[in-house]
């Protein structure tokens, strides 16, 4: 009996040992040529965060971190971090991102933007990065062809613009058929969750989205950044043309609050335009706008504008100079954005007037027509 008391503590104490000794430091070593006296910074880059700053020593940039759980990093000259700040990056900037990873060692050329010794998460991860800024450059080269062709009068601009949907249409297809041959490999992973928070950006296929996603662990799916994308990608499907109105309300500054159903469900088609002052396409859509309520409003149709993320002396000043005579529902925070899934600006809604949701989409000459024939027929 005494024989097995001390067998279990004898095991007892070499797990304790296991634990405690188990090594999660993590190491980061990067070239870099003519930086000499240079200050780098390690950051967490999910989280926009500074944690950690070094200078250039004999070439070397390095950074030595206790590490629970693997995280999405980036090192980034001190031009554009600072402790406590924000970073930003352009092209001049001299960066590198990588997953740190408890107990692992990279080395990274930053000269040549180039992982030397890396690990299996590291390479994926970088594999995704590639394809991502192989995409951005073609599409880049793609709109700076059209613009040539266009200011040499070879293509019209409407002749442009449907040629740069058409292959930026092909290129986003070809980009989510390459992330979805790396995700199968990371279903439970830091890696899995930046690949489909990326997906989930570019990929408009509700099959091929909900069978990716049956793939997917909660450790992938409750990260905060995919988990955002889910919850909009909800909200999208509640607010679908033909799904009944979503109310929502907002204080404004005199303490009095106005809601959507003020104006929506009342027996006439509204169209509810998403704009902010800081917007050029909002400010620059906004005579098409004033052109389809003179020509409709006698017709039925209100418009209703519902600032987005504006500051409410700027969305005044912005009713003021561009003379919308229609409605408005001011807020400098999301609240009817974040009803609806808008994810960017401008976005219109045509509530019918039962307070379905007719047709919602960007305000270009197809979609105004639409409205014009519904407004027409009814």
């Amino acid at each position: 009996m005494k024989r097995n008391n001390l067998f279990i503590a004898l095991v007892a104490t070499l797990l304790f040992a296991s634990c405690c000794c188990k090594d999660n430091t993590f190491k980061v070593e990067a070239l870099i040529d003519n930086m000499p006296d240079t200050q780098f910074y390690l950051v967490d880059k999910m989280a926009i965060e500074v944690i950690d700053s070094t200078f250039v020593t004999d070439g070397v940039v390095a950074f030595t971190q206790q590490v629970d759980t693997a995280f999405e990093a980036i090192i980034v000259d001190a031009t554009y971090a600072t402790p406590g700040m924000k970073y930003h990056i352009s092209d001049t900037t001299v960066h590198f991102s990588f997953i740190a990873e408890p107990g692992k060692n990279i080395k990274i050329d930053l000269n040549q933007g180039l992982l030397l010794e890396g690990t299996p998460l590291n390479n994926d991860y970088i594999a995704f990065n590639e394809a991502n800024k192989a995409l951005n450059g073609r599409m880049k080269m793609l709109s700076d062809s059209l613009t040539v062709l266009m200011e040499n009068n070879t293509l019209t601009p409407e002749d442009a613009e449907n040629a740069f949907y058409a292959e930026r249409d092909v290129l986003n297809n070809t980009f989510i058929e390459q992330l979805e041959a790396l995700l199968p490999a990371h279903t439970n992973d830091i890696v899995g969750a930046i690949i489909l928070n990326t997906y989930l950006a570019k990929c408009e296929d509700d099959s091929r989205i909900d069978a990716v996603l049956a793939t997917m662990s909660d450790y992938v799916l409750k990260n905060p950044a995919v988990d955002r994308r889910i919850q909009r990608r909800i909200k999208l499907q509640e607010t679908a043309e033909g799904m009944p109105f979503k109310d929502f309300s907002v204080e404004q500054e005199d303490g009095t609050s106005v809601s959507l159903s003020n104006y929506v469900g009342k027996g006439k088609y509204v169209l509810a335009d998403f704009w902010a002052s800081w917007c050029p396409p909002c400010r620059k859509s906004m005579p098409l706008l004033k052109e389809l309520y003179n020509e409709c409003h006698d017709k039925g149709l209100e418009i209703l504008g519902i600032a987005t993320r504006d500051k409410v002396k700027d969305s005044l000043r912005a009713i003021e100079e561009e003379q919308m005579p229609w409605p408005q529902i001011l807020s400098d925070k999301n609240p009817g954005a974040e009803t609806y899934g808008v994810n960017g600006i401008p976005h219109l809604i045509l509530f019918a007037p039962d307070g379905t949701i007719a047709l919602r989409g960007y305000p270009d000459e197809d979609f105004l027509n639409q409205v014009k024939d519904l407004i027409t027929k009814q």
